[in-house]
C-alpha cells in the first residue's frame, strides 16, 4: 500500500471560487442588517420641533408625541379613518390617519385618552400621515367598558 497523502502546501489552498462566494454571503448579509436598521430608526419629535424645521422632517420617518386638540377629531362612521389635530399646546399638526382608530382614542369629556404618539411622515402640505398611533395613558388605566359600567 502506497501513502497518498497530499502535500502541506495543496491542504492550506482556499479555493478562489470559495472566496468569492463567501465574500458575496458577507457582504449580503452587512446589507440586510444594515437596511432593517434603516428602515427601523425612527427619529422622535415634539410638535413645536416639527413646526420649527418642517423642510428638514419632510418624507423622513417621525414619530411625534402631543395631544389630540378639543373639537379637532373628524372621522367616518365606519371608523376606518380619523383627521385630528395634534398639539403641544401652542403648536398644531393636522394628522391623518387612514385605519381604525384606537378605541381609547378620544377626549378626555369622554373618558378616553388625548395623549398620543404619532408615528409616520409629514407630506409637503404639512400633514402629518399617520401609519401608526399610540395612545399614551397613565397608571390608572381602565378600560372604556369599566368606566361605563361604573356609572350604574
Amino acid at each position: 500500500m502506497t501513502d497518498q497523502t497530499l502535500d502541506p502546501e495543496s491542504r492550506s489552498r482556499i479555493s478562489p471560487r470559495l472566496l468569492v462566494i463567501g465574500a458575496v454571503i458577507l457582504i449580503a448579509v452587512a446589507y440586510l442588517i444594515w437596511a432593517a436598521t434603516q428602515s427601523a430608526s425612527v427619529y422622535y419629535f415634539t410638535v413645536g420641533e416639527v413646526l420649527g424645521d418642517p423642510a428638514g422632517v419632510v418624507g423622513r420617518s417621525i414619530r411625534v408625541q402631543g395631544t389630540v386638540a378639543d373639537g379637532s377629531i373628524q372621522q367616518d362612521a365606519t371608523r376606518l379613518w380619523i383627521n385630528f389635530d395634534l398639539t403641544d399646546g401652542v403648536d398644531v399638526i393636522p394628522v391623518v390617519y387612514e385605519s381604525t382608530p384606537p378605541d381609547l382614542l378620544g377626549y378626555s369629556t369622554e373618558n378616553r385618552y388625548q395623549d398620543v404618539i404619532v408615528e409616520g411622515h409629514l407630506d409637503a402640505n404639512g400633514i402629518l400621515q399617520a401609519r401608526n398611533l399610540l395612545v399614551q395613558h397613565g397608571s390608572d388605566f381602565e378600560t372604556v367598558d369599566s368606566l361605563a359600567g361604573s356609572d350604574d
